[in-house]
């Protein structure tokens, strides 16, 4: 893919597709490094570009004056998801003017990016929803955690626990299960032989492991069987010597509260937007 770079203005420039340079590459990396709480969904869809089979674009915004001074970076996957990381700068709308080209339907950024894309609104493009979430860090273990990973005879309860999930989150979310169970992505609790809460594991890097679609079934909730099987999914990250990582709407109060009893620590805000285009 080759790269394209657009001069905005004497002091800014936009540069679109691959790494210019091996010290280009370099320098996003550093750039991402020192902001590793807030920029795992770029970091891991870089190191996956080269097999992932989807069009995307990575831009990045620069100061034209300092070589080295990056304002934001949006990595897109043309028509999916774009994660965007800017710089609180009065510039930042440029490179959301540029990421919003590619129609994403689904924006991750900090709350200063969705203050800049909720400007832009308006046609061709509408806000579906919206969740403003906090990032939730973990690195403790859990004596008395209960799981075990999910298996293939558990694709039914994993099936059924996807439609139960996507009608309480509003959301259409689809799972290869056989993938995700041959890759060790899901941890389950069970009660009499009956998986009752369920917790996934998503995005990687060497620092953090993300866990999230935390589920009990409606019959059995209230019972600390959420807290036994993500202590379970916990112990498994912090003893491959990384971080647990999570993000959880504002709004929902009652799992933050189990975070937090469970030792999570806020390290930040983070918003999700669902656009879509006329």
């Amino acid at each position: 893919m080759k790269s394209k770079i657009g001069q905005e203005n004497s002091d800014l420039k936009i540069i679109r597709g691959s790494f210019t340079s091996q010290s280009e590459r370099q320098l996003i990396s550093q750039w991402l490094d020192a902001r590793f709480y807030h920029s795992l969904g770029i970091t891991v869809f870089l190191d996956r570009t080269q097999v992932i089979d989807v069009q995307w674009q990575l831009l990045r915004l620069y100061d034209s004056n300092e070589a080295k001074a990056l304002l934001g970076i949006a990595l897109v996957l043309a028509g999916r998801a774009c994660f965007w990381l800017p710089e609180e700068s009065s510039s930042a709308g440029l490179l959301c003017s540029e990421m919003l080209k590619l129609q994403p339907c689904r924006v991750v950024t900090t709350l200063f990016g969705r203050d800049i894309l909720r400007s832009m609104m308006g046609h061709p493009m509408s806000l579906l929803r919206e969740y403003d979430q906090w990032v939730m860090v973990c690195t403790r273990l859990f004596p008395q955690a209960s799981g075990r990973l999910a298996i293939t005879s558990d694709i039914p309860r994993l099936i059924e626990y996807q439609h139960l999930y996507n009608h309480e989150r509003s959301v259409d979310e689809i799972a290869d299960w056989e993938a995700l169970i041959q890759q060790a992505k899901i941890a389950v609790h069970e009660v009499d032989g009956q998986i009752v809460s369920i917790v996934r594991f998503g995005l990687e890097t060497h620092r953090l492991v993300s866990i999230g679609g935390t589920y009990t079934f409606p019959a059995y909730r209230r019972q600390g069987y959420a807290e036994r099987v993500l202590g379970f999914a916990v112990n498994q990250i912090v003893e491959s010597g990384r971080t647990a990582y999570l993000v959880v709407d504002t709004d929902n109060i009652p799992a933050i509260e189990l975070y937090r009893q469970m030792g999570f620590e806020c390290v930040g805000p983070s918003y999700v937007g669902y656009l879509a285009y006329s």
